[in-house]
């Protein structure tokens, strides 16, 4: 400030009626203007009189306007206060009575809560000791706050109506499932000669020399279907003689089969069985496949609201398959559900729109295993599944990697007798029954090859 102070304004600045700023700067600019300075001696002289200037160091008078903020508030109850804030404003509360019933009520607050909250303030403070007398005072504490009691209770009811949904929604869609049972090892079924099932002969014969030795149990895997299904006796060694396409395949009277000798023994040992007796005998993965003949199940479709065409109860070879159903009337959307032997979900489709009846999933399946499948068709809001509670499991198994490695090499044989007996043995009914289909249309006048082709269609009838 380089203007000197006027009269009017030293005047005002001697009774304190000037803003804090002003005054700070009025009294900078006394200390450095003589002229200023005796203007304010003349000013305070004339205010006062002959009284002399009197002033006071008291704490009190100088503390009068350091108030107790909440902070403040807080550490005073809690005894954490130091020894020198703690007498500034004791010294304060002697002078201001608004801060005085601040404390007051403060304090009174914080004593009155403190059996609700369980809390001690202050030095020695310990937490209540925990066990069931807490739990015990938490639950009556709650009992005996109606608002709390009621809460508690909606809460519960909310709980319970979301858990029995997802179980209710849960069986909607997996009630008609029904996991199939591990297989041990194939049961025999009798025949009507007597003759036992046969199974794929996994044993390997003593030498590794043709079906040219005779046919006893000692040197073939099937010797008794043999011995118990005789040849017909002809003229000569020979009595059966195929077409095969690619070459004539014969067999004689003890069970010797020429014409194969670019196939595996152990093939060779099937279709040599097969060509016996006249018939393929069913693998026993038909057995983990075929429709459950329970009541409740019951046989075919009864009980489908609309079909699952595809894959169904057999062996396939793509480990991506294609899934197939029949368009449901008034459907607006679709879901596939494909479920393994445990019931355990693998894969699950979108929303699929009411024109769309096919679904391929994009991640492949594990070979060798069955598994099952669902749809569920939405009309009008509502779910229906397919197979229904009355209709079996629609199951099926991909083939395994052995398998479908030993059928690669089949193919390279381009015998319909082979690649029909290997494809029956396995699972594959539909392509069994194509290649004896062909083997019927090089052969139209041989019984052997029809009726082989009329087992693989029997067996295909009854997994339906």
């Amino acid at each position: 400030m380089t203007e000197h102070v006027s009269t009017s304004r030293m005047e005002r600045f001697c009774l304190g009626g000037l803003p804090e700023a002003d005054l700070a700067v009025i009294t900078e600019h006394l200390t450095g203007c003589q002229p200023c300075h005796e203007l304010f001696a003349n000013t305070l002289r004339t205010q006062r009189g002959a009284s002399p200037i009197r002033f006071t160091l008291e704490p009190e008078f100088w503390l009068r306007h350091e108030h107790v903020d909440f902070d403040q508030l807080v550490a005073l109850a809690d005894n954490k206060l130091d020894a020198t804030d703690r007498e500034m404003i004791d010294i304060h509360l002697v002078t201001c009575a608004t801060c005085r019933e601040d404390v007051r009520s403060f304090l009174a607050f914080r004593q009155e809560i403190e059996p609700e909250l369980a809390v001690r303030y202050g030095h020695g403070m310990q937490s209540p000791p925990p066990g069931p007398v807490r739990q015990w005072n938490w639950w009556q504490g709650i009992v005996r706050r109606p608002v709390y009691a009621t809460a508690v209770l909606v809460l519960i009811a909310v709980a319970l109506a979301i858990a029995v949904m997802v179980l209710r929604n849960r069986t909607s869609v997996f009630e008609a499932w029904k996991g199939p049972q591990p297989q041990t090892s194939p049961k025999p079924s009798p025949k009507g000669d007597g003759a036992e099932t046969a199974t794929s002969p996994t044993t390997t014969p003593p030498n590794n020399e043709s079906a040219s030795t005779s046919p006893k149990p000692t040197t073939e895997p099937s010797p008794k279907r043999i011995i118990e299904n005789p040849a017909p006796q002809i003229g000569n060694s020979t009595v059966l003689a195929l077409n095969d396409g690619r070459g004539t395949i014969t067999l004689n009277k003890d069970g010797k089969v020429t014409g194969l000798d670019d196939v595996p023994p152990e093939t060779k040992r099937d279709i040599a069985t097969a060509l016996v007796a006249e018939k393929i005998e069913a693998p026993a993965v038909l057995n983990s496949l075929a429709p459950e003949s329970t009541t409740l199940r019951g046989n075919g479709n009864k009980g489908a609201p609309f079909t699952l065409v595809s894959p169904g109860r057999t062996v396939i070879i793509e480990n991506s398959p294609v899934f197939k159903w029949e368009q449901l009337s008034g459907a607006s959307a679709y879901r596939v559900y494909v479920l393994d032997s445990r019931g355990r979900q693998v894969a699950k489709s979108e929303d699929l729109p009411s024109a769309i009846t096919e679904w391929n999933p994009s991640t492949p399946l594990d070979r060798g295993n069955i598994y099952s499948w669902v749809v569920i068709a939405v009309v009008d809001g509502k779910e229906i599944v397919s197979p229904g509670a009355a209709a079996p499991a629609m199951k099926f198994q991909v083939l395994s990697a052995n398998d479908l490695q030993k059928l690669d090499q089949l193919k390279r044989t381009r015998s319909h007798l082979v690649l029909g007996v290997f494809c029956a043995r396995v699972g594959l009914l539909a392509e069994a029954e194509r290649e004896f289909q062909e083997l019927v249309r090089l052969n139209p006048d041989d019984k052997v090859a029809k009726k082989l082709l009329r087992s693989v269609r029997l067996m295909r009838g009854a997994t339906r």
